[in-house]
């Protein structure tokens, strides 16, 4: 276990592990919900999605077809910690991350509780996700912070500079990694396929205005296994390791040294 910087950049952490589908999920419900709520999570909140999804056939172009899916909340009373759970797959998010030991072991007792309850079968996809927030402080800049690799070109075109974005996508072993680097002026965004809700995001990170960049590393291991709680946290012990990796390419030594204050 490392020591944690004093103002670590990261405002949200994702776990996410996708299992074999649960058709009946919403009979297991009120079990599920009575042990997270003993587990410290008595938040809870149904949401029906609508999603679309396009069917092929033979000589025709494909048909979008909308089909309702339904997926339950369950977070804590500070609203720092949100379980998501569907048919498929359970996802925890966190705006209080502390270290990735605890984090994990958060999620593996979520895990844990589904499993407890419909006996899972399988896994198919483990992955883990950190939105990191970069933002100088007066007199700083943002290139301070980070390798020049991820500048872009904003710096060398005329004009003032509203957007810069990079992307890269590795394969480490079993592990694939994409990461991106989005460069704006404005207030904390999130990205597309992410819906914090209601969750409490710390203040500072609300609060900056300015220049600052979205550092966005999300790996996973995908391929079926036989489900075992074991497994999954030895890939997100190995997933955490190549983001690790990751994070301290991209930022700098003053940026880390300025975190550390």
């Amino acid at each position: 276990m490392g020591t944690p910087l004093k103002k670590p950049p990261v405002y949200l952490t994702l776990a996410q592990v996708r299992f074999n589908p649960i058709l009946k999920l919403a009979d297991f419900l009120p079990s599920i919900q009575e042990s997270f709520r003993l587990a410290g999570y008595p938040d809870f909140d149904r949401q029906h999605l609508i999603s679309i999804q396009l069917t092929a056939q033979d000589g025709q172009p494909p048909t979008p077809t909308p089909v309702q899916q339904e997926r339950f909340q369950l977070g804590n009373v500070e609203k720092t910690h949100t379980f998501i759970l569907d048919g498929q797959t359970l996802t925890l998010q966190s705006t209080n991350y502390g270290q990735f030991e605890t984090f994990s072991a958060c999620f593996l007792e979520g895990l844990s509780i589904v499993n407890d309850a419909v006996k899972l079968a399988f896994t198919e996809r483990v992955g883990l996700r950190y939105l990191d927030r970069v933002m100088p402080q007066q007199s700083e800049t943002i290139e301070q912070y980070l390798v020049e690799q991820v500048h872009g070109l904003t710096s060398r075109l005329e004009g003032r500079p509203l957007y810069s974005y990079t992307e890269a996508m590795n394969e480490i072993g079993n592990i694939k990694l994409l990461s991106r680097v989005a460069i704006q002026d404005g207030p904390l965004a999130f990205p597309p396929d992410i819906q914090p809700g209601n969750m409490r995001i710390t203040e500072r990170f609300t609060s900056y205005t300015g220049i600052s960049a979205i550092l966005d590393n999300d790996g996973f291991v995908e391929g079926r296994e036989a489900f075992s709680t074991a497994a999954v946290a030895e890939h997100l012990d190995a997933i955490h390791k190549v983001i690790g990796t990751a994070f301290k390419t991209t930022a700098t030594k003053y940026a880390f040294a300025a975190w550390d204050k």
